[in-house]
């Protein structure tokens, strides 16, 4: 367990569970080899959650309460998706029944691998999930989808079903984003992470869905990817046999009508115009000619998020931190390439700068991120640690899993 050190309350906005500042020297939950780390940056993490098994999707709402998602890509889980009244407690969440798909129920109605769980702007909470059962490779008849609930009520609201005609390829749906403002009723942008990967995109007024970019070179993996985590190498492994990773498209965000994502085996990032990536007029060799690639970001990544001041976040794996970027120019305060700081619109690509928000050992693989109220919340999950990626699969994952709060002075991108 976590030492925890008492923050009081009144020197902190009010939030509904107990948060407690943690100590950016030590790391109770990480390997031996990495207690004392030295090179911690940032501002001191808040531990919002302390979770017994390894999240992937996080929510906070207006009033402040923490959802977590707990994927069944390796095996069952009691509950998909839960809300965190307190520091280590969880409740099922929009209720139990939902959890788990009873025989023959249609799966559409229930969850069966949700990975995120994400608010948008008019305060809806959507749920992605692959549709894709433990030890199973495709979805689910009726099983890939997003649902919206009311974040107060936890009232079903709609479903988006990915139509049978886009589930070739063994699509592997991943994390959602929702721009409200788009279109007639709003688009939901999704990241899905087959071997050959791709992006969605779905109208939320008719249903009408697009799958961009399949198998294309800005969404597919490094070939023979080699990943970076505590300082140590990783590979694939089943038992003694060497594989690589193969993740695509994973960690999304939406800023200033662009979509950005990263490739998760890999050191690169990407944006494409939203209104592009919707045009059912354009081809997808039109789409990929409309693609930016601003240059390697560094680090592998497995989720992004952006704020209403122009930043968007990446959770930095291979170095234990959250990495930004400023993408309105107006918020630069670096002379780049000529370019003074400040002004107006948006930073040229080749001027794009990747910075370090925190970095502590504390943060064992950050996951899914989310800006609310002057806060950047997110999980951790240590996944480099997990069977798949360890020589004769030994899982060296050591809970509790930790998801924490950073000061950024900002709210969620409109």
């Amino acid at each position: 367990m976590f030492s925890l050190i008492v923050i009081l309350t009144f020197l902190l906005p009010p939030f509904s569970a107990a948060y407690s500042q943690q100590n950016n020297s030590t790391c109770p939950s990480c390997p031996p080899s990495f207690q004392g780390s030295t090179g911690v940056i940032g501002p001191p993490l808040q531990a919002v959650h302390l979770s017994s098994k390894p999240p992937t999707g996080l929510a906070i709402d207006p009033n402040l309460n923490l959802y977590l998602t707990y994927p069944r890509n390796s095996g069952p889980t009691p509950n998909n998706v839960v809300i965190c009244p307190t520091l280590d407690t969880e409740i099922a969440w929009p209720n139990a029944s939902i959890q788990n798909c009873a025989p023959g129920q249609n799966a559409s109605t229930c969850f069966i691998n949700v990975q995120n769980v994400v608010l948008d702007s008019l305060h809806q909470l959507w749920v992605v999930d692959s549709g894709i059962p433990p030890g199973e490779k495709s979805p689910r008849e009726f099983g890939a989808k997003i649902m919206s609930f009311d974040y107060s009520t936890a009232e079903w609201k709609s479903t988006h079903v990915i139509p049978r005609e886009l589930l070739y390829g063994n699509l592997n749906l991943n994390d959602v984003r929702i721009n409200n403002t788009l279109g007639a009723g709003g688009w939901a942008f999704l990241t899905e992470i087959s071997v050959s990967s791709s992006l969605l995109a779905i109208d939320l007024a008719t249903g009408h869905a697009l799958r961009r970019l399949y198998n294309a070179s800005v969404v597919r993996a490094d070939e023979k990817y080699v990943g970076v985590f505590n300082g140590e190498p990783v590979y694939a492994w089943n038992g003694t046999t060497k594989s690589y990773q193969t993740i695509g498209a994973d960690g999304i965000a939406l800023q200033g009508g662009n979509l950005y994502w990263g490739v998760l085996a890999s050191r690169r990032w990407y944006y494409v115009s939203q209104s592009l990536l919707i045009d059912s007029t354009k081809t997808d060799d039109e789409v990929l000619a409309g693609v930016v690639f601003p240059g390697q970001i560094a680090t592998e990544q497995a989720g992004f998020t952006a704020d209403d001041k122009g930043r968007v976040y990446i959770a930095a794996s291979e170095h234990n931190a959250i990495f930004y970027v400023d993408t309105f120019q107006s918020q630069v305060t670096d002379t780049v390439n000529g370019t003074p700081p400040g002004g107006q619109g948006f930073v040229k690509p080749e001027d794009l700068v990747v910075k370090t928000l925190v970095r502590s050992a504390l943060i064992q693989h950050a996951d899914s991120a989310a800006v609310w109220d002057g806060w950047l919340y997110f999980c951790t999950n240590q996944l480099e640690l997990a069977s798949g990626r360890r020589y004769r699969n030994v899982d060296a994952r050591r809970g509790p899993f930790a998801s924490y709060r950073v000061w950024v002075g900002a709210g969620p991108a409109v």
